[in-house]
């Protein structure tokens, strides 16, 4: 899954390579899984050579055991890039997304959204 996330983040990205990308999702992913629980991961990074954040979002068609806060299969993943000196705004991003997803009624109309329009609609 980190594989393919990666493949997203660089698709038509000429200055990002996608084993790079892969690399630094799986190195931070080694410190502690970014499943934050309810089904969703948050799998990120910081990288060199970025000069704005970047995202990409999975939804998987069979749950994957990801080793989640709350032991449960995870079902969407939001990748996230940011440029290797963003430290404050890779924070606030990471606060923003967990803030969205810990309501409750937001998470599930996430999960339930049909399509990448709406899915988009509610992320940002």
């Amino acid at each position: 899954m980190l594989e393919e996330l990666a493949g997203l983040l660089s698709h038509n990205r000429s200055d990002l390579h996608r084993d790079t990308v892969f690399q630094v999702l799986n190195e931070r992913e080694r410190l502690g899984s970014t499943g934050i629980g309810d089904g969703i991961a948050l799998p990120h990074g910081r990288l060199n050579g970025l000069t704005e954040p970047l995202a990409a979002v999975i939804r998987l068609r069979q749950e994957l055991d990801f080793d989640s806060v709350d032991d449960r299969p995870i079902q969407l993943i939001v990748g996230l890039l940011v440029p290797a000196n963003a430290t404050e705004q890779h924070l606030n991003i990471l606060a923003s997304l967990a803030e969205t997803f810990s309501n409750r009624e937001q998470r599930e109309a996430i999960l339930r959204a049909r399509d990448a329009q709406t899915l988009f609609a509610f992320l940002t």
